[in-house]
């Protein structure tokens, strides 16, 4: 009966390998769609990159979409600037800080995202309410650690180390 633990350990310890692998898997997937996201609206990564974030629930001014983003100030003027002539984002003045301008996504840009993104999150939606909600969270948990991690990481080569 001793060996049924090591039994366990090691196929966690496959399980663990598999999962990294499929991780690796999906980040691939996920560079290869919005590759071909950019491709679709005619922009580049960096210039989609931006327009993601300002999809974000509190409005973001150029100088936080430039640190959001990884992006200069002078790199994420040029950024806006291709946004706004392609018609998918504008600047307008922050309505409760007039001195403050804002970068907003335009209708068209709701639109092509909403058009292209849409049937995936119907998808993932579907696919998802096949779990309780005890699965549920620790996916989200996951998730969260996972980016959490990326982040990290994605600092500590910036930095240098």
């Amino acid at each position: 009966m001793a060996a049924e633990p090591d039994r366990d350990a090691d196929e966690r310890e496959r399980l663990i390998e598999v999962f990294g692998q499929v991780m690796q898997e999906f980040q691939r997937s996920a560079d290869t769609l919005d590759q071909r996201v950019a491709d679709r609206l005619g922009l580049n990564r960096t210039d989609l990159r931006c327009l993601e974030l300002i999809f974000a629930p509190s409005p973001l001014s150029p100088g936080e979409l430039a640190t959001a983003a990884g992006l200069t100030t002078g790199g994420v003027t040029t950024a806006i600037d291709r946004l706004e002539r392609s018609g998918y984002a504008t600047r307008v003045r922050d309505t409760k800080d007039r001195r403050r301008v804002i970068v907003q996504p335009t209708e068209k840009s709701s639109a092509m995202l909403g058009e292209v993104f849409a049937p995936i999150v119907e998808e993932g939606a579907e696919y998802l309410r096949r779990f309780d909600v005890q699965t549920l969270e620790r996916m989200t948990e996951f998730l969260r650690f996972a980016t959490r991690q990326q982040q990290s990481h994605a600092a500590r080569l910036a930095a240098g180390e």
